[in-house]
């Protein structure tokens, strides 16, 4: 004769499988979390980075005292992409921890484009400057095709004396 208590207390088959396909689905979306919280994370540090590289180069160009100036700083630091009219594009590669990187391991790139407008007071220059990731961020940025991590654009104008 069975006891009434035993009877209540089986588990069917069905009951187990639910409560395992319960808990594998609430471990995979949390460790979808964990990954998504990873890489902002990573993102955020580059931007810091990003934004520390790119504001000091803001600053020295913008401090200098004429566009030649500019130009010799530029050309020390950057490699010339191209130059078209009064436009120039100079780029820098990064690798994965924002060195300065010649090989094929680059993670980042820094680009700045210069116009210059001439006037017989003196020279406006445009400059935004540009930084980027080569590849996305897994699991960030799935439909955005732009990698801009950080982006600064200013004038300076150098007059002429």
């Amino acid at each position: 004769m069975k006891n009434k208590f035993s009877i209540n207390l089986e588990v069917t088959l069905v009951e187990i499988i639910l409560s395992v396909l319960i808990f594998a689905i609430a471990g995979v979306i949390s460790l979808n979390c964990f990954f998504i919280a990873r890489f902002t994370q990573i993102k955020a540090n580059d931007k810091v980075i990003a934004g520390n590289l790119i504001q000091s180069n803001i600053e020295i160009i913008k401090s200098l005292n004429s566009s030649d100036e500019a130009e010799d700083f530029l050309l020390h630091n950057f490699k010339l992409l191209k130059s078209e009219n009064n436009v120039h594009t100079y780029i820098n590669f990064y690798d994965k921890s924002w060195k300065l990187s010649n090989d094929v391991d680059n993670e980042y790139f820094i680009t700045v484009n210069i116009s210059d407008e001439f006037s017989n007071n003196g020279t406006l220059m445009d400059i935004e400057l540009i930084a980027e990731r080569i590849k996305p961020y897994p699991f960030l940025n799935k439909n955005n095709n732009n990698q801009a991590i950080y982006t600064i654009e200013t004038n300076k104008f150098f007059p002429s004396y």
